[in-house]
This record gives structure tokens, sequence and C-alpha cells, in this order.
């Protein structure tokens, strides 16, 4: 099953079903038995969305510059592998960006359940789609793509 689910469903489509997640745990939660989220974590949502938006567009631009895919339908279309810039630091900054995203979503919901939602992003990202580019990668730019692999962390 989750084989037949690898780079079918588009990472954005996973944030939103995250979202959705998000909000219904948050609704749970407003039983009182959570403790709210202090003000200060709150204010963090803003320059979380921000900074999201600046590691998306920095991203797609180190893809850009070298004129290879951005579809994470298809890794094995990559005419360059993308190492500088930010991908010096995340092999994925793309899928954090979301991540991102989708925690100052949690933060503005104020729920601390929320954020199990973050967890199951993760997971699906790793799974469905890191994993299955991961391979693609390997096969079409071997060791290079190990070497880079070996320097930089999947997400941070």
């Amino acid at each position: 099953m989750l084989k037949r689910l690898q780079l079918l469903i588009p990472p954005p489509v996973w944030l939103l079903l995250s979202v959705g997640l998000a909000y219904l745990l948050a609704t749970f939660s407003q039983g009182g038995f959570v403790p709210v989220m202090p003000s200060w974590l709150v204010n963090l949502q803003w320059p979380l969305v921000i900074l999201a938006s600046l590691i998306a567009v920095m991203s797609v631009w180190g893809f850009a510059k070298k004129h290879t895919t951005i579809n994470p339908h298809h890794p094995e279309r990559s005419k360059h592998l993308v190492i500088n810039g930010l991908y010096r630091y995340s092999r994925n900054p793309m899928y954090l960006s979301l991540l991102l995203l989708l925690i100052a979503w949690c933060l503005h919901l104020q729920a601390w359940l929320s954020l199990l939602s973050c967890i199951m992003f993760i997971g699906i990202i790793n799974q469905l789609q890191i994993k299955p580019e991961e391979k693609a990668l390997k096969q079409h730019f071997s060791e290079q793509y190990l070497q880079y692999c070996r320097k930089v962390r999947r997400w941070l």
C-alpha cells in the first residue's frame, strides 16, 4: 500500500491534509485538558511564515539556476544535483519550508496537540517522498550524491 503512494501525492497536498489534521486536533483539545501555548510562542508564527517563504523561494531559485526539475513526481528527470545555497545545509529545504508553515499554523491554533500533525507530516514526507527521491538520485548521480548525503543532513 505505502509503495503505491510513493511519489504519488504532491507534498503540498500532504501539507494541506496535515493542516486539516492540526485543526481537528486543536478542536479536540479545546476541552481544557491541555494547557494553552504561551503568547511568546504563538507570536513566532509570523516570523516562521516569513522564514518558510524565504526558504521556499531560495530553494526553487537554486533549482532554476541549475535548469533542473522541481517536479516531485519525477526525481529521475533531474539534470543537475543542486548542492549549493541552502542545499549546503539541508538536502530538502523545500520540504523544510512546508514543515515550518505547518508549525506556524499550529502556533496560530494555539494548541499543543496540533503539533502531532507535524510529526505525521515528517513521517509521511520521509517515507513517501524523500526516500524514493533519494533512491532515484542515488541511481542517477551515484557517488556524487552519496558524498553529498554524507556531508548534508536530510532535514537540517
